[in-house]
């Protein structure tokens, strides 16, 4: 049986109707905008392209002036952007009905582990099948995020068409939100004038992360293992997504990516992830308001809730509220951490340059940066002892995590675990502390140098540069691909020490 490629179906009636909707409101608002002639001439350029006459549309194209050209091309950029947006939210409608309803469709995440399940390695396949989504800037470097925004609030809307059309939403404020997005639209700069700097592009796309990657990608862990589980297949730790970055990493002929650049860019999506945790926990916080007076509790979470700084008279029976506050009170402490190194360093040798911080001239780096780098670091030497709990590893916050799952199994209360909890847990073990990899993108030289100090130091080969390249490729596969362990008995700062 051949399946339906949903990537091609639309509801043309809905799409239709959408459409003129659509096209409507975004010609009401030419019409403001431009002159009687120019918006005249928006609809006889639309009445030639549906006729296919080129030759007339070639003509008034050409006749048009510089100023009319920046308004009509911007109506016919953007009236095809409102369409795609319709046809996206109706190909969403179709995928969860298709899903909901049990119909097979090319591509189905069921019907592919399904027919996987089949085959003799079913458990081989789908234990380390491993897809990982490499983010790069070209995306965010010509498009605005301001764009972007709109474009989310504008698919919301559409989102909602079908419930105004049963009557379950008011049409009258629904359409005025609707045009005063596109209005909107209309009159902000599609793309940038000014080039993005590094960081600038490091923090916009981390953007795509907050909008959909830290929903959706647990809990397509969480059907993935589901859905394998159906077929008899019990899935120990399944890794089918992680995520990827360039940015930060490419320094392949772009001379503003430095090792502080990569730095920063593994900071921003610690923080990121971080915040993500923050939020779940406190959400999971709010929601396991359990009382001892009606449940039961492990001791090893009644140990961590004693622990909790919150001491409030009305949590004294919600251990789980209790504990869910100590852990986020140590996440919140690593984050401030991790805030507090990027300005700093954790120790002295890889404080970062704290006199850019002040704007200090170049002649006075070197006494600035040691003089305030040590007032600091001896500030914060002083607090150490007296410094909140904290994670050092995700592992630690990982078996905090368990504890809780533990005892809602221990005593009888498993289904507490989906949800939230559910997302969360698979949540960190995709994206960890540091959200996703970062991939380095090097000349080829440099990356020989790095491979022939690692392998120096961990007592391999003192002279791989002077081998030929299939000697080279015998090494590295037969000593360092076939016995990896070698580098991770390398201390960590010589791991990296080629920056």
């Amino acid at each position: 049986m051949t399946l339906q490629k949903l990537e091609s179906y639309t509801n043309k009636e809905i799409i239709k109707e959408e459409a003129e909707i659509l096209t409507t409101i975004l010609e009401d608002i030419a019409k403001n905008l431009v002159s009687p002639e120019t918006f005249n001439k928006i609809l006889e350029l639309k009445k030639l392209s549906v006729s296919k006459d080129y030759l007339k549309l070639d003509q008034i194209v050409k006749e048009l002036s510089n100023e009319e050209m920046t308004v009509i091309s911007r109506y016919f950029a953007i009236l095809p952007l409102l369409i795609n947006i319709s046809e996206d939210v109706d190909l969403a409608f179709e995928i969860n009905h298709q899903n909901n309803v049990g119909q097979d469709y090319l591509g189905k995440l069921s019907s592919t582990i399904r027919e996987v399940a089949e085959t003799e390695n079913a458990q081989e396949i789908l234990e380390h099948l491993n897809v990982v989504p490499v983010l790069t800037a070209h995306p965010t470097q010509v498009q605005r995020k301001t764009m972007l925004d709109l474009t989310t609030h504008i698919h919301s809307l559409l989102r909602q068409h079908r419930d105004v059309k049963a009557g379950l939403m008011n049409e009258t404020k629904w359409y005025n939100n609707l045009r005063r997005n596109i209005e909107i639209m209309m009159q902000t700069d599609m793309i940038r004038e000014k080039k993005l700097k590094v960081t600038n592009e490091i923090t916009n796309v981390m953007e795509y992360y907050n909008s959909s990657f830290l929903q959706a990608v647990p809990n397509l862990m969480l059907e993935y293992k589901r859905l394998a589980k159906e077929q008899g297949i019990e899935l120990q730790q399944p890794k089918p997504i992680t995520m990827g970055m360039w940015i930060g990493g490419d320094r392949d002929g772009n001379p503003f990516v430095t090792a502080e650049t990569l730095k920063r860019s593994a900071t921003i999506q610690s923080e990121v992830i971080l915040n993500y945790y923050i939020q779940k926990i406190s959400s999971l916080y709010r929601n396991f308001s359990l009382s001892t007076n009606l449940s039961k509790t492990s001791q090893a979470v009644e140990e961590m809730a004693a622990r909790s700084s919150d001491t409030s008279v009305f949590r004294e029976k919600e251990p789980y509220r209790r504990a869910f506050h100590y852990i986020q009170s140590k996440l919140v402490q690593t984050l401030l951490n991790i805030k507090e190194w990027s300005v700093v360093g954790s120790t002295v040798d890889d404080r970062h340059p704290v006199e850019r911080l002040l704007g200090a001239h170049t002649h006075q780096q070197g006494v600035v940066s040691d003089y305030i780098g040590t007032r600091i670091s001896g500030a914060i030497q002083e607090l150490a002892e007296d410094r909140p709990p904290y994670y050092e590893t995700v592992e630690e916050f990982k078996q905090d995590l368990t504890l809780i799952q533990e005892s809602l199994i221990e005593n009888k209360a498993e289904a507490l675990i989906s949800g939230e909890f559910a997302e969360l847990l698979e949540a960190v073990e995709v994206f960890g502390f540091f959200l996703a990899s970062i991939d380095m993108r090097q000349d080829s030289s440099v990356h020989e140098a790095c491979v022939a100090e690692l392998l120096k130091e961990a007592g391999i080969n003192d002279h791989y540069s002077d081998l030929s390249e299939d000697e080279k490729c015998e090494l590295l596969f037969t000593r360092v691909v076939r016995r990896s362990s070698y580098f991770y008995l390398l201390p960590m700062q010589k791991k990296i020490r080629i920056a």
